[in-house]
């Protein structure tokens, strides 16, 4: 079934006296776009856990939170008392050529580059926290799929009864045709015939039928009818597979290209009510589109 783009998976392992937190949130997004929050200590580990992501995610903006407490815990910041003392010696300078009295606290200055750093594992201790950190990315994006999959239903449900509601409607503009023609010709007869009564001319039943010809050559749709047929069918079939997103944004544009052209080529009114209808429901195939991996 087609999933969402959009949800959250959330996972918390322990291992011994080490315990991994994971976050993922997905939003809609035209590619596949990865950030990771988490401890300046991860950012070795970025591009292995970002292969695991795409080989579970194929669009969408993806955000993860990463945290890891305890013993595997990359070490914590550490104080840079040499550069905090430098700081200090400006503003000491500073404040006393402006006769400015010193601030009696430095929490102020913790916030400065290069005052709090965080110290960057080794190599080896990486590759001693991969396994739990693999395991947790793992569960989070098990816990991600299963709520896109189960808005990926829902969407793929309302999509199925949207489709059969164009399906419909096209039934209905297929029906209508003969009696346009029919209401044009019924029209053409009683409106020329007043005119030419009145010069005493008759009018032939060629005239009308090669009238009636040239509109139905002019107005027919019957082409186009079986394209929007086509693509609703293909349309459906596609919301059973797992990544349509970009096969149903084409045919949600192609649906809306086969309604215009009807819409211009036909001069019936009740067939415009219809297109009418049919856009409306085709705009709204391409709204829930858009949500679709």
């Amino acid at each position: 079934m087609a999933l969402s783009m959009t949800g959250c998976g959330e996972a918390v392992v322990t291992d011994g006296a080490s315990t991994c937190r994971v976050e993922i949130r997905c939003v809609n997004n035209r590619f596949l776009k990865f950030s990771l929050r988490s401890r300046e200590g991860f950012a070795a580990l970025e591009a292995q856990i970002e292969a695991a992501v795409r080989r579970r995610v194929r669009r969408g903006a993806v955000q993860m939170t990463l945290d890891v407490t305890g013993a595997l815990a990359p070490p914590a910041r550490s104080l840079d008392a040499s550069q905090l003392e430098a700081y200090l010696a400006e503003l000491e300078t500073f404040c006393s050529r402006h006769d400015l009295a010193l601030p009696k606290s430095v929490d102020a200055l913790l916030t400065l580059p290069g005052i709090l750093a965080d110290t960057l594992p080794a190599s080896d201790a990486l590759d001693r926290i991969w396994p739990l950190v693999s395991k947790t990315v793992g569960q989070a994006l098990d816990a991600l799929d299963s709520m896109r999959r189960t808005e990926g239903d829902t969407l793929a449900g309302d999509m199925r009864a949207t489709c059969g509601e164009i399906r419909a409607l096209v039934a209905t503009i297929r029906t209508r045709e003969p009696a346009m023609l029919e209401d044009h010709r019924r029209r053409l007869v009683e409106r020329v015939g007043k005119v030419l009564a009145d010069q005493g001319v008759a009018l032939s039943a060629a005239d009308v039928a090669r009238e009636i010809a040239l509109l139905a050559d002019r107005a027919d749709i019957a082409e186009e009818l079986v394209r929007l047929e086509s693509h609703v069918e293909q349309f459906e079939r596609l919301l059973g597979e797992e990544s349509p997103g970009r096969s149903l944004d084409f045919l949600a544009q192609e649906l809306a290209r086969e309604a215009n052209t009807i819409a211009s080529k036909s001069p019936d009114v009740a067939i415009a009510h219809a297109v009418v209808d049919m856009k409306t429901r085709i705009e709204r195939l391409r709204e829930m589109v858009q949500n679709v991996e």
